[in-house]
């Protein structure tokens, strides 16, 4: 979960495209575990990323 969490920090600076792809194809993986507090996290910083692009 480190890595993820690494992933969109530097996702949040960059905005790389290919970066973004890979993140989110996580971020769907994770979808069963939605309701976890961690989860439920990224998911909301990735949904912020999305409306701020």
């Amino acid at each position: 979960m480190a890595s993820l969490t690494e992933a969109i920090v530097e996702l949040e600076t960059t905005r790389g495209g290919g970066g973004m792809n890979i993140v989110f194809g996580a971020a769907r993986e994770l979808r069963p575990w939605r309701q976890e507090p961690f989860v439920a996290e990224a998911h909301d910083r990735l949904l912020g990323l999305m409306t701020a692009a």
